[in-house]
């Protein structure tokens, strides 16, 4: 087999998300998995809080340590009820070449679309009165020197590369033939808002986990998703900075 034959050509690519050797007990399992280790970490983290009378919630760089170590919890629970249990390759979890063209089209279009909704969202609730809050780790984050570069890499790298191959990769692919593409579509978008759950943005974050699902279920892959992921959490990040280097509304 030569060189040409060992890699699927364009016209091979994966126009949908293929089926996988693990179902909805395997999501249930690496979801209490992913649970339960989250919760120890708080726990952990309180104890830290308390013995050594320092709060992770008080320092960006720390904080941002805690969201990489929630997010190995995650990765460790993907893996161990997917690719490891089932002994294949990680392009099981959707790690695999994609149409470039379609891929990154389809990433733009969800950027823009997923910022529409959130504008909308924001206007309505305005309009009837409501005050919004955003996530109650965003007046935490560090934007500056150092601090930004840590959490650049956290938020805008880590978490979308992880939180990608476990919703997407794993939930959203174990639960499909079970539930169909809508069924999984929703329920993993329903776990992804839990993780960043805010009641304020809870719209926004459940569209964005729905393009998400969607994304990979056209595509076949999961870098398509990654980069509307990261580009959404990047843009996020940078409109943090401008705000607070310019002082127009301080967190």
């Amino acid at each position: 087999m030569n060189s040409k034959d060992a890699l699927p050509q364009p016209s091979h690519f994966l126009l949908s998300a293929p089926p996988v050797p693990w179902g909805a007990r395997e999501v249930l399992l690496g979801v209490l998995a992913a649970g339960l280790g989250i919760l120890a970490l708080n726990g952990g983290v309180l104890a830290i809080n308390h013995l050594a009378h320092f709060s992770f919630r008080d320092h960006s760089n720390a904080l941002m340590l805690f969201v990489i170590a929630q997010d190995a919890i995650l990765f460790g629970a993907a893996a161990g009820f997917s690719v490891v249990r089932s002994r294949g390759g990680w392009s099981l979890l959707g790690l695999r070449r994609f149409n470039v063209r379609l891929g990154c089209g389809l990433s733009i279009a969800l950027l823009f679309a997923s910022y529409a909704v959130r504008a909308c969202y924001a206007f309505a609730a305005l309009a009837l009165g409501a005050q919004l809050q955003s996530q109650s780790i965003v007046p935490r984050l560090d934007v500056s020197g150092v601090g930004f570069a840590l959490t650049f890499f956290a938020a805008a790298i880590v978490a979308p590369i992880v939180e990608e191959i476990f919703f997407r990769g794993f939930v959203y692919a174990g639960l499909r033939a079970r539930w169909g593409v809508a069924g999984a579509l929703l329920l993993s978008a329903v776990f992804f808002t839990a993780l960043h759950f805010t009641l304020d943005l809870f719209v926004p974050i459940f569209i964005l986990g729905v393009f998400l699902a969607w994304v990979y279920e056209k595509t076949g892959s999961l870098y398509p998703g990654i980069l509307l992921h990261a580009s959404n959490n990047a843009i996020a990040l940078v409109t943090l900075w401008a705000i607070r280097a310019t002082g127009v509304a301080p967190l």
